[in-house]
């Protein structure tokens, strides 16, 4: 003990404190002095009390050693933990993370453009009779579409819907039961697959973050039976302090799924733009985000991104990696400072297109619920309003029929490779001055020019967008929203080409407008205004493969954000509202003074309550003068130190249980009994005497 106590002191003498002229400084590095305390203490646990060694197998590893194969599994133990010292686990989990969400990525594209070609193929094979064809272009969809909702409603209910407002909430601290699950995810993966498979105006990219929020949770547990570093005990948090308030999470499990919903939602648009994808993360989590998954959102979504495009170049759906809709605008003279008036315009109009998609979205669902006899009607039939939203669908974008007016054959996809397109389609609002090649042939119709089939197109997406969101299937908005502001920019950059035919004279070059910029620029604005994001500016930059329209895209973004916001939450806020998740939104515009109201001018302060040394009539008293759910629990009436809380159904059974009729009867048995033993035990005495 005497050698203990030197070395100690002489530890403490190593790591001691000077003042010198600017800083104060320690004595020696603490990183340093660590380590030899951690050499010091080693060399005394490996001897005994009489210096004797002891043994150097830990005493985990003794449950490995026995049996035939005690050898080989410590042997595989060491070289595990090895492998995980020397890369790190948390590396470890953000490859994983990014592998598995780039193969469900890939392999939901693979079945989502399988089952698009398979109704082509359907359609195409029955050009011979228009009403064959009307049959196999409603039925296709509508049975995919029934499909999806029927299984996600039996397997995980909670895999309906975007999935982002739910993981706001969660990350918010707020437990939700059951939507981090391997059977949610499931659901969710078929029902997105059927429900995109079905040519429906939808979007993948909400629904993927939740799914990539489960890969991301499903992961952290399945390494947690490793132990190690994903280990949570019942209070730890896993990778340093919590990534919001703890209000609702009560395990470091919790814990682990908040932290994975928050690396879920970097990962999650990581195949389709890495970049934007983080970003766009921590503008839809709001207001809180670790810096310190900063790093790993980036990690993960840069090496989910480089599997992707490996794969659609093996799979040669690309030739190399490249953007998915690569644009070639010109880069000497992309745009004329004359036309930013043209985008200031797109930007506010998308502005006011935002905040009117996120009302009539709220209006529709607030409609059907309303209406009592079509709410219990449909409640019963629960695949019916799917079925009937999809045969409407269906019908008006027909091909031969409606549809021709709006290219109606066309996929989200081969729509936005249409709308970016270089060149200009009509020139002073002729439509027949411009060849049609390929799948542009969709834009044209002989009885009208490009313009009615771009106001057609934008009109009637806009509402059958806003109406297949809230089919009960699994499905975001962020692709039908982002197509509809690339048509309508389309449709400003047509207008400009129709006026300026020759282009913008500047000085003595002209140059001819770009339509294609102008679409750029309106897919970003729009998915802003309805997302309330400014990220959608780096994400068409990642998806055209082109910043030369940065200032442009830049400015309507912005000015959309500032319309929108002042108008109307956003889209993933009004679903919040709709399903009454417990999440407090931002303050809107012109309530900022809000923020200066304390808890104490809001909270209620006759208070009734209970103490631990209360009386029957206490409680009856308590019970009958107030209508609280729950009651608080406090020390004394005069220390007032609160305890915790108790539902009052709990005190009401708890003193039904204690006054019931039978513990009455038990209580008078052992009264009685008690006197018989008392009127005993005095005669034996008067009989003694």
């Amino acid at each position: 003990s005497g050698g203990t106590m030197a070395a100690e002191s002489e530890a403490q003498r190593e790591l001691q404190y000077e003042q010198t002229l600017m800083y104060g400084r320690y004595t020696q590095d603490l990183g340093t002095f660590a380590k030899d305390e951690a050499a010091r203490l080693r060399l005394q646990q490996g001897h005994g009390e009489e210096g004797n060694p002891r043994p150097r197998r830990p005493s985990e590893l003794l449950e490995y050693t026995q049996g035939r194969c005690g050898p080989c599994r410590v042997c595989a133990l060491q070289c595990q933990r090895f492998l995980i010292s020397k890369v790190g686990e948390d590396w470890v989990f953000l490859i994983l993370l990014g592998l598995v969400m780039a193969l469900v990525s890939w392999a939901m594209d693979f079945a989502i453009a399988t089952c698009l070609q398979a109704q082509k193929w359907m359609y195409g094979g029955l050009d011979t009779n228009v009403l064959l064809q009307y049959l196999a272009w409603v039925t296709y969809p509508t049975v995919l579409i029934t499909f999806s909702a029927g299984f996600t409603q039996i397997l995980a209910p909670q895999a309906v819907g975007s999935g982002i407002p739910e993981m706001k909430t969660i990350l918010r601290g707020v437990v939700l039961k059951e939507y981090l699950t391997l059977k949610t995810f499931v659901a969710k993966v078929i029902g997105l697959t059927c429900a995109l498979g079905s040519g429906m105006p939808l979007g993948k990219e909400g629904p993927f973050v939740h799914i990539a929020s489960m890969c991301a949770a499903l992961l952290s547990r399945f390494l947690s039976l490793f132990g190690g570093f994903y280990e949570v005990s019942r209070e730890g948090w896993p990778w340093g302090a919590p990534l919001c308030p703890p209000a609702g999470v009560g395990s470091g499990w919790e814990a682990c799924r908040a932290l994975g919903a928050c690396l879920g939602f970097a990962a999650s648009l990581a195949p389709f733009f890495p970049v934007p994808g983080v970003l766009f993360s921590i503008e839809v989590t709001s207001t809180f985000f670790a810096v310190r998954n900063y790093w790993r959102g980036f990690f993960a979504a840069t090496f989910s991104a480089f599997i992707f495009r490996v794969l659609a170049v093996w799979n040669k759906d690309e030739e190399t990696i490249t953007a998915l809709f690569k644009t070639r605008f010109r880069l000497d003279f992309p745009f004329d400072l004359q036309e930013l008036p043209a985008f200031a315009v797109i930007g506010i109009a998308s502005g006011f297109g935002g905040a009117l998609f996120v009302y009539l979205n709220r209006k529709i669902v607030q409609f059907m619920r309303r209406q009592k006899t079509i709410n219990r009607f449909l409640m019963k039939k629960r695949l019916l309003f799917p079925a009937l939203v999809t045969l409407l669908i269906s019908t008006l974008t027909f091909p031969p029929g409606f549809g021709q007016f709006m290219a109606g054959q066309l996929t989200q996809k081969d729509t936005l490779v249409t709308l970016f397109d270089n060149q200009t389609w009509a020139k002073q609002g002729l439509s027949d001055e411009f060849e049609y090649l390929g799948i542009l042939e969709a834009w044209r119709h002989p009885r009208s020019n490009v313009f009615v089939t771009l106001v057609v197109f934008i009109v009637m997406k806009f509402w059958m967008s806003a109406l297949a969101t809230t089919i009960p299937v699994p499905c975001g908005a962020f692709m039908p929203v982002f197509v509809i502001g690339a048509a309508f920019g389309r449709l400003v950059g047509e207008s400009m080409a129709a006026w300026f035919p020759d282009g913008i004279h500047t000085d003595s070059n002209t140059y001819r407008i770009v339509p294609g910029g102008y679409a750029v620029v309106g897919a970003a604005a729009l998915s802003g205004a309805v997302t309330h994001t400014v990220s959608t500016a780096v994400i068409v930059f990642e998806l055209t493969g082109q910043i030369s329209h940065i200032l442009p895209v830049m400015i309507a973004v912005i000015l959309a954000n500032a319309v929108a916001q002042s108008l109307q939450p956003s889209l993933y806020d009004s679903i919040i509202r709709i399903k009454k998740l417990p999440y407090l939104p931002e303050l809107g515009w012109g309530h900022h003074e809000k923020y200066n109201v304390r808890v104490e001018d809001i909270m209620v302060r006759d208070i009734r309550y209970i103490t631990l040394n209360c009386k029957y009539r206490d409680l009856q008293h308590v019970l009958q003068s107030t209508k609280m759910k729950n009651l608080p629990l406090v020390e004394s009436a005069e220390s007032m130190i609160l305890l915790g809380s108790i539902e009052r159904a709990q005190v009401g059974a708890l003193l039904t249980h204690q006054l019931s009729p039978e513990r009455r009867l038990q209580a008078l048995r052992q009264k009685a009994l008690s006197l018989d033993r008392h009127r005993l035990s005095v005669a034996s005495i008067c009989f003694q005497v």
